[in-house]
């Protein structure tokens, strides 16, 4: 059964909610992609720059969503019970995860270092740039709540 795009958004909304109930390190990847999201509004950094950060927790947050979705294919194909091969495919879906987040965590040092040491050790803060970037963070906010609400929503049973 087709469904529309409209539908296909919920669907992924509900997805995205799933995972940040369901799994911890989802949170924290959130959370962590909220601080960089404000550091890069706050220190008011070049496109390029800005768009590197933005590819690499975005990158981090799917390798999450995909190693979510690994591991609850596995646990329904195999059940209560235990597989050497499903215990493998669950470690490597989750190494994936640790390869792009170290990644992240080095493009993030590379990138922010200079600018967050050169803002705070000569004083130069700047509060528009700070209002900025909680305006950027209450939006997200907004994000999630929209994401919550629509994901909510059950799919229509299959005829």
């Amino acid at each position: 059964m087709r469904h529309g795009l409209w539908q296909s958004f919920q669907y992924a909304a509900r997805g995205l909610r799933v995972a940040f109930q369901s799994q911890r390190t989802m949170k924290v990847h959130v959370a962590l992609t909220a601080v960089v999201i404000i550091a890069v509004v706050w220190l008011d950094l070049p496109a390029a720059q800005s768009a590197m950060l933005v590819l690499c927790t975005a990158a981090v947050l799917a390798a999450e969503l995909t190693n979510t979705a690994v591991e609850t294919v596995v646990d329904l194909l195999i059940g209560g019970s235990h597989h050497e091969l499903a215990g493998r495919a669950k470690d490597l879906s989750a190494a994936a995860v640790l390869v792009m987040a170290a990644a992240a965590l080095v493009v993030g040092l590379l990138v922010l270092g200079p600018p967050v040491m050169a803002a705070t050790a000569g004083g130069g803060f700047d509060t528009l740039a700070l209002a900025r970037a909680v305006t950027l963070l209450l939006i997200l906010a907004l994000g999630l709540v929209v994401v919550r609400r629509t994901g909510g929503r059950s799919r229509p049973p299959a005829p």
